[in-house]
């Protein structure tokens, strides 16, 4: 990436988790110094991830129209707090969103703001636009190259380095399952069902929970650990395989070198899989990029992969043996 001739540059993604992390991959691909725009609550856990990356910088970002109660989409408010921005230069982004486009131009004023994205926003808006991408006939813009093309790294240099990374991971019987999601549409429902098939093949399984993440249904606090920041990192590195949502753990894991296995049913997938990831989708997942009409509630959807479905998924016959 060219550097402004003066000035930080900022990747500025103040909505979820994943975003964050889907950021922080091209962020760490880059030669120079740059800063992430996020909101405060994932900064510790950005921080833990990134621990050997030199002089990372985290701006807090708090904008109340990315939370559940979708306030004023055009509320700037809680930005930026205690993070001088006279000397950023460049502000960049690819959720092509008119609410960033207004909050960055707010927050970072003498900035030059520069979005990728727009087919994205618009096509999962409306289902006109949103059709040639549905049927196949236009490719949807995976967020990990999006954000790759904007900073100007290779997308393959940081597909290389999950898989890197994944050659470092443990080869125990030590299988993950993280059931957050920020809406209870995108939970895998059955994960006591998954559960028992793994331990019926031997595996020792922990389910892991973010300290405010509903549990889905027959499951019980106590065959749980909730687990934040620096120790969910030690949970997700210790165990052989991580199973997650198509959520923020599916690209916590991923990111960390993981052997990530994400289970989707609301959401098109293309846009957002990371690299080095297997990906067990249901046939009623959505194409292109609009997501299911119920995407933003939390309501169980029907219609996901079988316990056994995601079981042979991720342990073929012989795959144990190999571990």
């Amino acid at each position: 990436m060219k550097p402004a001739k003066t000035g930080r540059t900022v990747l500025f993604e103040p909505w979820s988790l994943g975003d964050v992390f889907i950021a922080a991959a091209a962020l760490r691909e880059l030669t120079i110094p740059a800063a992430i725009a996020c909101h405060s609550a994932w900064h510790p856990l950005v921080r833990c991830a990134l621990a050997a990356t030199p002089d990372l910088e985290l701006i807090a970002v708090d904008l109340p129209y990315t939370t559940r109660k979708r306030a004023n989409p055009f509320d700037a408010s809680g930005g930026t707090a205690g993070n001088p921005t006279s000397d950023i230069a460049e502000v960049l982004s690819i959720r092509g969103d008119f609410r960033d486009l207004s909050a960055a131009r707010k927050l970072f004023p003498l900035a030059r703001i520069r979005m990728n994205g727009w087919a994205r926003f618009f096509g999962r808006k409306s289902s006109i636009v949103n059709f040639p991408y549905a049927l196949g006939v236009l490719p949807v813009a995976n967020r990990y190259r999006s954000w790759a093309k904007l900073v100007g790294v290779s997308f393959r240099q940081i597909e290389a380095t999950y898989r890197r990374l994944q050659t470092q991971a443990p080869s125990n019987d030590r299988v993950a399952i993280h059931v957050g999601a920020q809406w209870r549409s995108k939970q895998y429902p059955d994960v006591s069902g998954l559960r028992n098939a793994l331990r019926g093949q031997g595996w020792d399984v922990a389910i892991l929970a973010a300290p405010g993440d509903l549990l889905p249904g027959n499951l019980l606090e106590n065959e749980i650990s909730r687990v934040a920041d620096e120790a969910l990192i030690e949970e997700l590195r210790a165990a052989a395989h991580v199973i997650t949502n198509d959520s923020g753990p599916m690209h916590v894991a991923a990111f960390l070198g993981c052997r990530t296995t994400a289970l989707v049913r609301t959401s098109p997938i293309e846009e957002w899989a990371p690299p080095a990831t297997q990906i067990v989708r249901s046939p009623a997942t959505p194409r292109g990029y609009r997501p299911n009409p119920r995407y933003m509630s939390d309501e169980v959807l029907p219609g996901w992969p079988s316990a056994q479905e995601v079981l042979i998924r991720l342990l073929p016959p012989t795959a144990k043996n190999e571990c």
